[in-house]
């Protein structure tokens, strides 16, 4: 096979989409660094410095906060599939290719789901937002805080107080803003 093949080498650029990104130099050392197996005591000490950085960013005191090995869309599986049991009613924003994606996953989780649907690239006022809860009484709600495929970002000011007042669940998927939008961090604030 090496003499149909010469080793990867691929040219430096500047990328700037929603993904792939340029990874940093520090990231890119690491990854070449020697494997360690799950169970290895440097192993356990880096997933503990790792979750600690997390706890930051998601400004939480939880101890399990921790990261899944995955795409993006793994995370978001994974959070919506500890949220929704079958049954549970489901209210979800559907403006957007990704606020679609949260239905899909809903759906075969087996939720009764709920949307509030607008044109792509629109964002739920927070008004549409409590009357949807007050109406559809849901267990979670479901948003995508900054939509790539329209590249709008979902106010969230107020929002989790909306569902502590409804009882319910907040999940927001910030997938493309945690960490870049300056507002985008759990604590509700819009951008």
């Amino acid at each position: 096979m090496s003499s149909f093949f010469g080793e990867i080498n691929p040219p430096q650029r500047l990328l700037m989409g929603p993904g792939p990104i340029n990874v940093h130099p520090r990231v890119l050392r690491a990854m070449g660094a020697d494997m360690l197996g799950q169970f290895d005591p440097e192993m356990t000490d880096y997933m503990n410095q790792t979750m600690t950085l997390y706890r930051q960013v998601f400004m939480t005191q939880n101890r399990w906060t921790f990261l899944i090995d995955g795409s993006a869309r793994a995370g978001i599986e994974a959070a919506l599939t500890s949220l929704i049991e079958p049954g549970a009613k489901v209210l979800l924003i559907r403006s957007g290719r990704f606020g679609m994606l949260l239905g899909e996953i809903a759906e075969r989780l087996g939720a009764d789901i709920a949307t509030i649907d607008l044109e792509w690239g629109q964002v739920a006022t927070l008004s549409q937002i409590e009357a949807a809860l007050a109406e559809h009484r849901p267990a979670v709600f479901a948003a995508i805080h900054g939509d790539t495929s329209t590249t709008t970002a979902q106010p969230l000011e107020g929002v989790g107080a909306l569902c502590r007042k409804y009882g319910a669940l907040s999940y927001v998927d910030a997938t493309a803003t945690l960490g870049a939008c300056r507002y985008a961090q759990m604590s509700g604030r819009s951008t």
